[in-house]
C-alpha cells in the first residue's frame, strides 16, 4: 500500500512526532472515558445488546471464550440507541462525564458524535495513520490516526468501525470488522436510496453478529482491564453469571434480514 499523492495541507505539514504527540494522549483519554462510561449502561442496555448479538441464552448473557464478544457487547450497549432512541453514552455525557477533567470531558463530547460506517483504506497518510474512504458518505476521504492500522491496514475490501472527529484527525475505537461484498453492496444501496442500511438491526450489530466466533482487530483502548470491568458489570447489572466457553443456547445470532 503506497502513499497517495495529495496536496499538502496544514495537517500534513506537521511532523510525525507532532502528530503522535497529539494522538497518544487522545488514545489514553479514550480509554479512560470508555472505562468510566460503561457504568451508564443499565440492565436493559446489556440485555438488548446481548439479544441482538445472539449472546443471550437461558436468561443470561453468555460470553464465549476466546472471542471479543465483551467489546462488541459494550459498544452496542453504549453507542446504539434503544427503541426509544436513547443511548447510554448520552446518559453518561449528561451526568457522570461532568466529573471528568476539562480535556477528557471535551473529548467525551466529541466521542458522543462518533459514527459507525463502512470504510476502505486507500493509502498511508504522509505523516502518520492512514487515509480512509467512507463508503456510506459518497467516499468522503478521512484521515484516521491509528498506529495499529497504520502498521497492518487492510488493503482490500471494506470494513466497519466506529470513529469520531478528534480535531486534526479522526480516531477509531471498538472493533474493526470486515464486511463481505453483499453486505457492503446492500449498505451502499440503502444509504443512497433511503438514507440507512437496509438491515433489521444497525450496521454495527449486523457486522458484529456476522463475525462472532471469527477473528477481528481490537483497538488499543479495549484492553483486559476494560473487559474485566465489563464482566463485573454484567454480573451485577444483568443478574447473570458470565459463562465462559459456552455458546448461546436459546437464541443464536439471527441471519441477516433486509427490511
Amino acid at each position: 500500500m503506497g502513499t497517495a499523492p495529495r496536496q499538502i495541507s496544514k495537517d500534513e505539514a506537521m511532523t510525525r512526532e507532532e502528530v503522535l504527540a497529539l494522538y497518544r494522549p487522545i488514545r489514553a483519554s479514550v480509554r479512560r472515558i470508555l472505562s468510566a462510561a460503561i457504568s451508564a449502561c443499565n440492565q436493559s442496555d446489556f440485555m438488548r445488546a446481548a439479544k441482538q448479538l445472539g449472546l443471550w441464552g437461558d436468561g443470561k448473557i453468555s460470553l464465549p471464550e476466546g472471542d471479543h464478544a465483551a467489546e462488541m457487547l459494550s459498544d452496542i450497549a453504549l453507542f446504539e440507541p434503544n427503541q426509544r432512541g436513547r443511548r447510554a453514552f448520552d446518559v453518561f455525557l449528561a451526568a457522570k462525564a461532568r466529573q471528568l477533567d476539562a480535556a477528557d470531558f471535551e473529548l467525551a463530547q466529541r466521542m458522543g458524535k462518533a459514527f459507525f460506517s463502512l470504510f476502505r483504506c486507500t493509502a498511508r497518510h504522509g505523516m502518520a495513520g492512514v487515509w480512509l474512504e467512507d463508503l456510506l458518505d459518497r467516499n468522503r476521504s478521512i484521515w484516521l490516526m491509528d498506529e495499529g492500522m497504520e502498521a497492518a491496514a487492510p488493503t482490500k475490501g471494506a470494513f466497519g468501525m466506529r470513529l469520531f472527529d478528534a480535531g486534526e484527525f479522526h480516531v477509531g475505537f471498538g472493533i474493526v470488522v470486515p464486511s463481505d461484498e453483499e453486505t457492503t453492496e446492500f449498505s451502499v444501496q440503502g444509504m443512497t436510496q433511503n438514507g440507512r442500511a437496509p438491515f433489521r438491526h444497525s450496521l454495527a450489530v449486523t457486522l458484529y453478529g456476522d463475525k462472532l466466533g471469527g477473528s477481528w482487530s481490537v483497538s488499543h483502548e479495549l484492553e483486559d482491564d476494560f473487559t474485566s470491568t465489563l464482566a463485573g458489570l454484567i454480573d451485577s447489572r444483568a443478574g447473570s453469571r458470565r459463562v465462559i466457553g459456552d455458546q448461546p443456547t436459546s437464541q443464536e445470532a439471527q441471519p441477516r434480514k433486509r427490511i
